[in-house]
């Protein structure tokens, strides 16, 4: 079974918009934030310091629900949905304590080279630590 990553976003005053929700844009923020928390205590040790870097490549957002609880943080699973030869794709799902689901959110992840500009391979003790987050094997 594969594990997952939580962890708590706090919610400001100003993430909220005029129509009194958390406006869309933050909802980036929060994943970017809980994707860092999630690579600094799951992944540090199996990609420690190396040469190449990860990029995004692209992000996507399902908004279900507006999230307008100010007194709540938001709770932010983490589990990978793919991994490929060079790339990962990160689900982030979004939900309060009760387990009401705001958002979802997709980042896929490239092992990037910036000297030669090209993505690499993952190393073997790398794409080990990402298995253990390893959900489904999406078909593309």
């Amino acid at each position: 079974m594969a594990k997952t990553y939580t962890c708590e976003i706090e919610v400001r005053w100003a993430d909220f918009d005029q129509l009194g929700h958390v406006n869309n844009v933050k909802y980036l923020e929060y994943a970017q934030e809980a994707r860092i928390r999630f690579f600094a205590a799951c992944l540090q040790e199996a990609f420690g310091r190396r040469e190449s870097r990860m990029v995004i490549r692209k992000n996507t957002i399902e908004y279900l629900l507006p999230y307008d609880d100010l007194t709540e943080p938001l709770h932010i699973d983490i589990e990978l949905i793919h991994i490929g030869r060079t790339s990962y794709t990160v689900r982030h799902r979004m939900h309060n304590a009760s387990g009401v689901v705001f958002a979802t959110a997709d980042a896929i992840m490239v092992n990037f080279d910036p000297r030669t500009g090209k993505s690499v391979a993952l190393s073997g003790p790398e794409r080990s630590a990402l298995e253990d987050y390893l959900v489904e094997e999406a078909v593309h």
